[in-house]
């Protein structure tokens, strides 16, 4: 029996190994050379940032309005302006996505008194989703574009006026007319 394992140990160790396919063929350069940055790529400064701090030193003493001699404040770098374009595209991108009850909204009655507030989540595809607050408590909002109902207190049909929305408020089976209109 030991000899049997000798015998497969052996045959083990006398095989030939191939080379991995990946290794048969040697590497050749492209023939367009991707891009190549120069030695000092990363280490340059943008033009404008090389001439002054980027860090205000800490103040000292105060400092009267005549010391100012150009700007109140340094200039941003090109990393700072990247960022701050980037915050407002995101912005911009989100308000375009948004639906049209998206946002912060007061249910006003006929004299202009403040029945409710809300704030509706309207991603502009599917249900309006959000919560009120009034007098009565607060709860849960939803809307299916031609309906307001507050979970626990009502709901309010929805009729589009100027900036807002107009309809009828309905509580506890009593309708009256009301509006729904941003707060200031």
């Amino acid at each position: 029996m030991s000899g049997l394992i000798v015998l497969a140990f052996a045959g083990l160790l006398m095989q030939e190994t191939a080379p991995h396919p990946s290794t048969q063929a040697a590497y050749q350069a492209p023939v367009i050379r991707p891009f190549e940055p120069g030695r000092n790529f990363g280490r340059e400064q943008a033009q404008g940032d090389a001439d002054g701090d980027l860090y205000r030193r800490p103040l000292e003493t105060p400092v009267v309005v005549e010391a100012y001699v150009r700007s109140y404040e340094y200039t941003p770098s090109d990393v700072e302006t990247a960022y701050e374009q980037g915050v407002a595209s995101a912005e911009i991108r989100a308000d375009q996505a948004a639906g049209r009850l998206d946002g912060a909204w007061r249910i006003v009655d006929a004299a202009g008194r403040t029945l409710y507030d809300l704030v509706l989540n309207d991603a502009g595809v599917g249900p309006v989703e959000g919560g009120w607050r009034g007098q009565a408590g607060w709860g849960a909002a939803t809307s299916d574009g031609t309906t307001l109902t507050l979970d626990g207190s009502g709901a309010m049909t929805l009729e589009r006026a100027g900036n807002g929305w107009r309809g009828v408020l309905t509580i506890d089976g009593q309708p009256r007319p009301a509006s729904l209109i941003r707060p200031n």
